[in-house]
């Protein structure tokens, strides 16, 4: 069974999170597939970077985790960093924003719970 190396990041900006809308207009931590060969903290500047438009501090590693997706596993490595200026948008990708801890969109409870673990990590 194929499996997948995924990336998941909570960028912090003060007390908001950056957060981007999936096609279905659920909300998510940015992220997705590592390319072949890359480091995972890599892969974590480089989809915060094509999400946010940004450069970020280093990341840091919050928690690996895998789940069944269809007919592949999926590994997913969250990584926590802070947003080292304001965010520009990529304007393919509508609905992407910083939100407020506290007027966070509706999440997968294990999402939120990493955005809390960041905010004490970072």
């Amino acid at each position: 069974m194929p499996a997948e190396v995924y990336i998941e990041v909570v960028a912090l900006a003060d007390e908001a999170v950056w957060l981007v809308q999936t096609p279905s207009g659920d909300w998510s931590l940015p992220g997705g597939p590592l390319e072949e060969g890359e480091e995972p903290a890599h892969g974590a500047r480089r989809w915060i970077a094509r999400m946010a438009g940004v450069a970020v501090e280093e990341p840091v590693i919050l928690e690996a985790t895998s789940r069944h997706e269809g007919d592949r596993w999926r590994l997913i490595l969250r990584y926590a960093c802070r947003l080292t200026q304001e965010p520009r948008p990529d304007p393919t990708l509508p609905g992407s924003g910083l939100f407020h801890i506290e007027h966070l969109p509706p999440l997968a409870p294990d999402q939120r719970a990493a955005i809390y673990r960041a905010m004490q990590v970072l």
